[in-house]
Formats: C-alpha cells, sequence, structure tokens
C-alpha cells in the first residue's frame, strides 16, 4: 500500500544534505535550569547560546532520506570547524492519514504536516525535556523554530549539493 498525502509530499521536498549555522537564545535561565537537563546538556546550550563569532560558527548539518514506502531517516550532525560535536538520527513514520508522524530515535515524540505540504509541527523529547518545533519548507530552504524550557532555537536550512 502506498503512503500519500502532504506528509510525503513535504519530505520528498526535504530529501537530501542541508545546512545551517546554529542559534539559540537563553530566554529564561531559572526554567533551563528547572528543566531536568542534565547540567552538561544545560552548560552545552549555555555555550551554544554565548559563543562567540570570531572561534569560528557551529553549523548543523542534516539529511532527509526514505527508507521504505513510510519512513523517512533524518540524520543531524552538529560541527564547528569540521569537528562533529553531536549526532543524532531520527526515523519519522509516515502514518496511514498521510499527515502525521512518529519520530523514534535520538528523538523521540510525534509531529503532524499541514495539508499544503509546507508545514510540520512536532512535539519532541530532546535531551531529557519535551521541545515543540515548526517548521516551514520552500523550495532550497527549510526554516526551523524551537522552543523548549528557558530557550529557543532557530535555523535557516539551506540545501546543500548532492
Amino acid at each position: 500500500m502506498s503512503t500519500t498525502g502532504p506528509a510525503r509530499e513535504y519530505y520528498e521536498g526535504c530529501r537530501g544534505r542541508w545546512r545551517a549555522p546554529v542559534a539559540f537564545t537563553l530566554t529564561d535561565a531559572a526554567a533551563l535550569a528547572r528543566s531536568g537537563m542534565s547540567l552538561l546538556d544545560r552548560f552545552s546550550l549555555r555555550l551554544l547560546a554565548s559563543w562567540p563569532a570570531w572561534l569560528g560558527r557551529i553549523h548543523l548539518d542534516t539529511t532527509v532520506a526514505f527508507e521504505g514506502e513510510h519512513d523517512v531517516v533524518h540524520t543531524t550532525v552538529v560541527r564547528w570547524l569540521g569537528l562533529s560535536l553531536r549526532k543524532s538520527v531520527e526515523t519519522f513514520h509516515i502514518e496511514p492519514d498521510g499527515s502525521r508522524l512518529t519520530v523514534c530515535g535520538g528523538m523521540t515524540g510525534h509531529g503532524s504536516v499541514d495539508p499544503t505540504a509546507t508545514r510540520a509541527e512536532y512535539t519532541l523529547g530532546w535531551l531529557g525535556v519535551e521541545i515543540h518545533q515548526r517548521t516551514v519548507r520552500e523550495a532550497d530552504r527549510v526554516t526551523v523554530h524551537q522552543e523548549g524550557p528557558g530557550f529557543r532555537g532557530y535555523q535557516e536550512l539551506r540545501r546543500r549539493a548532492p
């Protein structure tokens, strides 16, 4: 049985390699401290939020590929000066309704793609906390907004050559 619907169309449009500078902002230090995130992970987020440009940009590299009819494999690597700092691999399973999905792997949760196949929303478990993520897909750009306890993230992913 073939999976059709906005989720399949959305991820077909996202197939390939993407890159963006990492951008995190701390919005509430007390909320981050109470979040349940480990001390090391909280320190990492604080470091990302205050990283000086003169030390070199930290980038997010992602790939999107299909594995079978219903599963999308999404790999994310955070890099600094070509060094891999953190890697996460998730499988997004497209549900039979064609718009909802389940996320398993480094992050877990669920999401949905809107009927236009250009916007997605997710609720994800990441580093021991729940985050909300919204994405907007255009031809060669995917804008990602993330919000968690005491922080926000914004990435403008640009398609890279194969």
